[in-house]
Parts: C-alpha cells; sequence; structure tokens
C-alpha cells in the first residue's frame, strides 16, 4: 500500500469513520472496544474530527494528505469532516469491522463500502456537487483497496 491509498482510505474513513488511517506513516488508528453483556462494541462514537486532529485539536498530517490528494480547500475539507451523514458511515464501518473481528460476522465487500460512501456524500445537502465528485472519484480509484485495508489495518484493543 502507498500513501495514496492510505490517503484515500483514510479519507474515506474519516469522511465516514472511518473513515480512515495510515499505512507508511507513524499515525494510526487504535479503536478500544469493550465487551457487555457479551457483545463487543465500540465504546465512543468515532467522528472523523477524531481521526484528523491530534489531542491538542490541532490538524495531523493525515489532514493534510486528505487535503492534497483530494486537491481540496480547507473549506471543504471542515464540510466532509462535519458531515452526519459521514460520520455516521464511518461508524457503521467501525461496527462492522469490530462485529466481523470479535462476533465472526461478515465482512463488508470493496463494492459494499464504496456504495456506503457514495450514498453518504450524495445524502449530504452541505457537500457541493464539485466536491461530491471529488470524493466518489477519488475512492473509486482505490476500490480494491479499501476492505483490505478496514479488517486488516485497523487496530482494536478489547478492555
Amino acid at each position: 500500500m502507498n500513501k495514496k491509498i492510505i490517503t484515500i482510505t483514510g479519507l474515506v474513513l474519516s469522511i465516514i469513520l472511518i473513515s480512515l488511517l495510515v499505512v507508511r506513516t507513524t499515525y494510526s488508528l487504535i479503536v478500544d472496544v469493550t465487551s457487555k453483556n457479551g457483545k463487543v462494541e465500540a465504546n465512543d462514537r468515532i467522528t472523523i474530527r477524531d481521526i484528523v486532529t491530534n489531542d491538542l485539536g490541532e490538524y495531523n498530517n493525515y489532514y493534510y494528505d486528505c487535503i492534497s490528494e483530494l486537491n481540496i480547500t480547507d473549506e471543504e475539507a471542515n464540510i466532509l469532516i462535519e458531515s452526519d451523514e459521514l460520520n455516521d458511515v464511518a461508524n457503521e464501518l467501525l461496527n462492522n469491522v469490530i462485529e466481523y473481528r470479535y462476533n465472526g460476522k461478515k465482512r463488508l465487500t470493496n463494492n459494499e463500502i464504496i456504495d456506503l460512501i457514495i450514498t453518504a456524500v450524495n445524502s449530504d445537502g452541505s457537500i457541493n456537487n464539485d466536491l461530491k465528485d471529488k470524493v466518489i472519484n477519488k475512492t473509486r480509484e482505490y476500490i480494491n483497496d479499501i476492505s483490505n485495508y478496514l479488517y486488516n489495518d485497523i487496530e482494536t484493543n478489547l478492555i
């Protein structure tokens, strides 16, 4: 995997998760999960902002990589970060990763993940058509890598 794949996958996951996430950088997404009544689940809702900022609330390298990869402005990035639809998809993807790892559920295919992203982007009225096209087109470039990245590279800790 190269930096482009990491950036797009991360943006998609971030924008969706979760979004997601790094392969050749020092940043990674680690999700703490707990077991309640025999069901393993994420402790809290993850938002895109959680992925693209550090503990001090400053944007990390992942944020800047995504902006560069998508060729978007800070304002456009903020629209994606604040998108409820994309944050919902990010959480849905994260929950599916957890269900897959701990409860033996089926993992989503690349096409299913792309469909979730496209549906979220298209259903958010705050995202203009040009920005939608950038996200969708860039996501499609990495369609063959998204599922493997999500299910193999996101670290989860059962606490």
